[in-house]
């Protein structure tokens, strides 16, 4: 086996950025050093202005062929590892990246993808309409959502008199398994995370009047933190707890400021510590362990949580950013204009965008106090659930439950998943991307949908910190994903015909897609064929 066979361009980034390879491909680099990391010589990208760009004019042509990539990343142990490889148009949808992607700030339900492999193509495909994945359990609301070690998790809110919030997990089809009710009893777990190799559930009692359902009739309290192993529900207190409104205090249920520690959301994983934020209390909990939590500031009701560029910040009712900068010290990041509720946030072509109320904008951060408005979604109020899906975001709204793609300063409008009549405020609350398609959620119907744009091979698995040798191949109607030399993902079969990749954008390492890198890149290699599982193999040994 010869690995020097169909390649067409090699990077070592040993000292420089220059390809040994068989093409004369220059490069630019920006605010990349070479050293060595972690006992290897290596370009390393510090996670905002760092990267490489080859121009697009003196790259090899791709068309609808065979192609493979292969690297080593060195991924710390930050929450963020970000993009590695990609050539893609985000006007026309052609091309393909390889990123590695943490999704945070999905309206409370926070983290919905950690540091998971993905490598996608697109030509402008799409999937005819959204395939119904069923209703879990009793669900009025799919109130949180998050792709953990292979599988999709969901947590619900179920609005009767005798019923409460589930974890359920997805099977297939229309099929979901029970995992168990919220402990306490309440109507609703609003947040899970993976959290330090353990899935974290958040409970709540939600109150339905806010989306015009009346009032909940279940009113049991929630607002417990649990992790979930092996069926166990293990109880890690409650945030806000301390200081709180008692629950038998003169009835406020219907006031969203009780300052009651009854529902508990926004799970986020940051650094080592786990997040949360007590929905009717001000500011952020962090967990100290022995369930016993404390509140960091800043003195505000948040609505989400977001990490970007290393950063944690807060969206604020209210409109504001905050950035965590230590227990009790958060700077502020301004507050994008008109909005008077962020509630949603992600991270694209390495800027920061949130979605927010009251007319359903998409604003993206500037830098220091400033931000700009993108456009607005739609003829629509609140811009709530967000994902990054094979190169693109993509936003679920209230009061129709649409889902619109960003394209540029444009919304473009991708269908409608809640039409029931009877309401006049519908959601699409949660969205996650698994098993390499897009899935989102819903309310008041309750139900989970998703669809395939463009195709992709996803590893809904945590990447481990440390050298990892990544290979990305595109064969014979068919993604497939590596690491450390053995086949961990492959996508749908598609028509070659259809994914012609050429564009005369730049091959663009470390930056262009999602998150800029943060961590290490070596021996990039740009193949033209599909590379054998044995060639792989040999490639991650050296």
């Amino acid at each position: 086996m010869n690995p020097s066979e169909g390649l067409v361009a090699h990077w070592p980034l040993e000292k420089d950025a220059r390809n040994v390879g068989q093409a004369s491909l220059p490069a630019i680099t920006r605010g990349v050093t070479f050293g060595e990391v972690d006992g290897r010589v290596a370009g390393q990208f510090n996670g905002s202005a760092s990267r490489i760009e080859v121009p697009g004019e003196a790259l090899p042509k791709l068309g609808n062929g065979d192609f493979s990539i292969a690297l080593w990343v060195h991924a710390t142990g930050e929450d963020i590892v970000g993009d590695l490889v990609n050539r893609f148009d985000h006007d026309t949808r052609c091309g393909f990246n390889l990123l590695v992607q943490t999704q945070t700030g999905m309206t409370q339900t926070t983290q919905s993808n950690y540091r998971h492999l993905q490598f996608g193509i697109d030509h402008a495909q799409i999937e005819d309409g959204w395939t119904d994945c069923g209703r879990p359990g009793n669900a009025v609301k799919v109130s949180s959502m998050a792709s953990i070690e292979g599988d999709l998790y969901v947590g619900t809110f179920e609005n009767a008199a005798g019923q409460t919030g589930h974890l359920m997990r997805y099977c297939d089809g229309q099929q979901w398994e029970d995992l168990g009710a919220a402990p306490p009893g309440c109507n609703c777990i609003g947040s899970i995370c993976y959290h330090q190799g353990s899935l974290y559930a958040a409970t709540g009692r939600y109150n339905p009047n806010g989306s015009l359902l009346g009032d909940a009739l279940n009113r049991r309290p929630g607002g417990n933190v649990y992790r979930v192993e092996d069926g166990r529900w293990i109880d890690c207190g409650v945030p806000g707890q301390e200081g709180a409104t008692a629950d038998d205090a003169p009835d406020r249920y219907n006031d969203a400021h009780t300052d009651k520690a009854d529902e508990t959301v926004c799970l986020t994983s940051y650094r080592g510590d786990l997040f949360a934020v007590s929905h009717h209390r001000c500011g952020v909990y962090r967990y100290l362990g022995d369930g016993h939590w404390k509140m960091v500031g800043p003195e505000k009701r948040i609505m989400s949580c977001t990490i970007h560029e290393g950063e944690f910040l807060a969206l604020i009712n209210g409109g504001g950013v905050y950035c965590y900068e230590a227990d009790g010290e958060w700077s502020y990041r301004g507050a994008p204009p008109g909005s008077t509720q962020t509630y949603s946030a992600v991270t694209y072509r390495g800027q920061l965008h949130v979605g927010t109320w009251p007319e359903c904008e998409v604003i993206r951060y500037d830098g220091g106090e400033d931000w700009a408005v993108v456009g607005r979604v739609g003829y629509e109020r609140e811009a709530m659930a967000t994902a990054l899906y094979n190169g693109k975001c993509y936003f679920g709204t209230l009061p129709m439950a649409n889902v619109f793609r960003m394209d540029g300063a444009e919304f473009t409008y991708m269908g409608n998943l809640d039409n029931d009549p009877d309401y006049y405020l519908r959601r699409v609350w949660t969205m996650a991307v698994h098993n390499g398609r897009l899935y989102a959620g819903t309310l008041p119907s309750g139900r989970v949908w998703s669809r395939q744009m463009g195709v992709m091979a996803t590893h809904d698995h945590l990447l481990e910190p440390g050298w990892r040798h990544v290979a990305a191949v595109r064969d014979r109607g068919e993604l497939k994903l590596y690491l450390d030399g053995k086949l961990v993902s492959r996508s749908a079969r598609f028509c070659d015909a259809h994914y012609d990749l050429d564009n005369d954008q730049p091959l663009r390492i470390g930056h262009g897609v999602g998150h800029s890198l943060k961590g290490a890149l070596r021996d990039i290699r740009l193949y033209q064929g599909g590379l054998s599982a044995a060639l792989v193999s040999q490639l991650s040994e050296t």
